[in-house]
């Protein structure tokens, strides 16, 4: 081993084999076991600095951080000596200077020969040999550990050296540990700081576009009640300059916004952000979730790397919370015109011909990865079987239009019910998901139609039972002019009556009041890609009934009878897994709930 200055042999240490060998050992496992869990830089160094030097029989010692392109060193801890810890000095001085330039372990005879010690005159006259060894990570020195020897006699060896390093080797993983702790608290900080202000200013911007909405419809309904018509009057030359003042300020608004994405993706690649979703899964759920990358990684407009982001985080989701699978992969493929994300699990599956089952409404989270890939100009597709997992693949493109009616590409909403106070509520029900804005509040169904004309919305949100002309009425009135606006409505009973007609007419969908947000953005975003929500129990639209195959018929005839799985299974001579398929495939066939639907149906 290479050295600086003189050394002494082996013999001389103070300890006998057998003895060195179990304190080393003991020192080692109580050091392994100090460091799990630990973030505190300096109490862990201490400890190590404190086993390695009564390793050495020595009494004094110090442990220092380097950054080597700031050319500087920071005492972090000593132990019997004056080191000025906490004070930072040049890489050109002192022990853990000489063992950077060296980039190995260095030796000194004696404390005098350090050149630009740091140690009190006091403390000089009792230090005689010194050794220091870099403390390293990833190639690099990220601090040094030093020994002082009391004794003259004392002459540091080359096993001391391997004992030190090794201990060096802990002090690298605590330093390490302790900045990556610090770099994650950090990071919280920062995400939080950041989520905050983003909801502030979506918050601010949302409030502010829908007052100035508000103040288009009274400003539309003033120029309504003038005798001779808006132009005929200098009041209507004024009415119609605020308008125009309105709408300018209206569009500016929108912009206001452009580019806020998820916390997640604040200074991340997508890839970095899915990254810490799979990191999550693996953490916090028993799922063994992998995560790879494949192509050469492209940069994404802020909508595409946040609708993205979300897919990934409702695939997840829906893993841990339904699928009951052990492991999940999560690849991320960037191809020459479009990135394709893909999420598989081996878990539970479903019959994808029934998601429009009523006890398949949790699956509304399939539909909103769906509209949202849409907007884009992209698309999901999943493909699941039970009892053998599922897989979703969804895709956008680098190249889309962007729309000028709707510059942040936002499903805008407009709200309708006569309570303000659940006005207030769906609006900030609504505030969980981005990529929906709500662009007015009203409680009249005459003051809807005509923002309709006005704001062109994505989606209306009303009271089936809205006053004037109802939730029926008002979507076919809605209907009649645009057919770029969709309905959704509310009611308190599932068993309304109002359901039926208002989905006949050309609703898209039905909710109760008891959901929540999540529940509710889906079936915005559902409403935007042409589907209809409702919730369990009630009326469902239906296409002409998909007949039955003979082996279905077969199958329904003996679920009719009561037989079990396994019973038809034996009959038929088929697998009880193709059983559970035909039975899915006929009650999805025939709109029916369960087994016990489809008998009841038969005795009709």
């Amino acid at each position: 081993m290479d050295r600086v200055g003189s050394t002494g042999d082996s013999a001389a240490h103070p300890l006998t084999t057998q003895t060195a060998t179990r304190a080393q050992l003991n020192a080692v496992s109580a050091v392994v076991e100090e460091l799990a869990g630990k973030f505190s830089l300096q109490p862990l160094l201490e400890r190590i600095l404190r086993r390695s030097v009564e390793l050495l029989g020595c009494q004094s010692g110090s442990i220092a951080t380097v950054d080597e392109t700031a050319g500087t060193y920071r005492k972090e801890t000593d132990i019997g000596v004056a080191c000025q810890s906490g004070r930072s000095f040049p890489l050109s001085e002192g022990v853990t200077g000489a063992v950077v330039a060296a980039r190995r372990t260095v030796f000194f005879s004696d404390y005098a020969e350090v050149p630009g010690g740091h140690i009190s005159t006091d403390d000089r006259s009792r230090l005689h040999a010194v050794i220091g060894v870099p403390i390293e990570w990833g190639g690099d020195i990220i601090g040094a550990c030093v020994v002082f020897a009391p004794d003259a006699e004392r002459m540091f060896t080359t096993d001391d050296a391997l004992l030190l390093e090794l201990f060096a080797r802990h002090a690298a993983i605590a330093i390490t540990n302790a900045r990556m702790h610090i770099e994650a608290a950090d990071r919280a900080r920062t995400e939080a700081a950041t989520a905050e202000r983003e909801r502030l200013v979506r918050e601010v911007h949302d409030t502010v576009t829908r007052s100035i909405a508000s103040v288009l419809l009274h400003v539309d309904s003033a120029a309504k009640l003038l005798p001779n018509g808006p132009a005929d009057t200098s009041l209507g030359a004024e009415i119609a300059a605020a308008r125009d003042g309105a709408r300018t300020a209206l569009a500016e608004t929108r912009r206001t916004v452009l580019g806020l994405g998820p916390s997640l993706l604040e200074g991340r690649s997508l890839q970095d952000a899915i990254g810490l979703e799979v990191a999550w899964a693996n953490s916090n759920a028993d799922l063994d979730a992998r995560f790879l990358v494949a192509g050469m990684p492209r940069a994404l407009d802020s909508d595409s790397s946040h609708d993205m982001l979300r897919i990934a985080q409702e695939a997840l989701m829906n893993i841990i919370a339904h699928a009951d699978a052990r492991s999940a992969r999560v690849g991320l493929v960037y191809g020459q015109d479009s990135v394709a994300l893909l999420v598989e699990d081996d878990g539970r599956g479903f019959d994808t011909g029934l998601l429009a089952a009523p006890e398949y409404l949790s699956r509304q989270g399939l539909r909103g990865m769906a509209a949202r890939a849409s907007r884009l100009g992209g698309s999901v597709h999943w493909d699941s079987t039970p009892g053998w997992g599922t897989r979703i693949r969804a895709h956008i493109p680098y190249q889309r239009a962007i729309l000028e009616t709707n510059p942040d590409l936002r499903i805008r909403v407009l709200i309708a019910d006569p309570h303000p106070i659940v006005r207030a509520g769906l609006v900030r029900l609504l505030a969980v998901e981005p990529g929906i804005q709500v662009v007015s509040e009203l409680d009249r169904a005459d003051q809807v139609v005509d923002a309709c004309r006005l704001l062109g919305p994505d989606v209306v949100l009303s009271d089936i039972r809205l006053p004037e002309m109802g939730g029926v009425g008002l979507t076919e009135t809605i209907l009649a002019e645009t057919s770029n606006t969709a309905v959704v409505l509310l009611c308190n009973d599932s068993a309304d009556p109002l359901i039926a007609d208002a989905v006949k007419v050309g609703a898209r969908g039905c909710l109760s009041r008891d959901v929540d947000g999540t529940q509710l953005a889906r079936a915005v975003l559902a409403a935007v890609q042409g589907q209809v929500t409702l919730p369990a129990g009630t009326f469902r639209p239906t296409s002409e009934t998909e007949p039955l195959t003979p082996r279905e018929q077969q199958v329904k005839a003996l679920v009719e009878a009561g037989r079990a799985d396994k019973e038809i299974a034996a009959e038929l001579g088929i697998s009880v897994k193709t059983v559970e398929k035909h039975v899915s495939a006929i009650l999805r066939k025939l709109e029916v709930r369960n087994r016990t639907a489809l008998a009841v149906l038969a005795r009709r």
